[in-house]
């Protein structure tokens, strides 16, 4: 498993590097600071190991104790508190206001079920 985190989060850097942020240790150095916008589309696990890598944490508390749910949007800024370090937080995570604009439900597949006796919801 940490060699395939591994060639995740080391794509993620060379996308970044190449938008002028590098990463160095758990920082990265802004060499090249943006208000540019990249958008990546990809599923729940490799969205929490994305998001475990930018803010240096283990991705297994993402991974059990959060839900996005398919088409969901999450929102991630840089801050330049200091000058030449950026740090990225989290404007919004699994956002679906846009399916309830719509009148769509978000879809229950990335959830388990809320009580064990539901026979039409996903268990363990």
């Amino acid at each position: 498993m940490r060699e395939e985190y591994d060639r995740v989060t080391g794509a993620l850097d060379g996308l970044l590097a190449r938008w002028g942020y590098v990463r160095q240790g758990r920082l990265y150095r802004a060499e090249r600071p943006n208000r540019d916008t990249l958008a990546l589309f990809c599923h729940f696990g490799v969205e929490t190991v994305l998001l475990s890598h930018l803010l240096s944490v283990s991705p297994m508390p993402l991974l059990h104790g959060l839900c996005a749910a398919p088409s969901s949007v999450t929102t991630v800024v840089t801050e330049e508190r200091r000058q030449g370090i950026a740090s990225f937080r989290i404007g919004a995570f699994g956002d679906v206001s846009h399916l309830y604009i719509r009148g769509e439900p978000p879809a229950f597949s990335a959830r388990f079920c809320e009580t064990f006796d539901d026979e039409t919801e996903r268990h363990d």
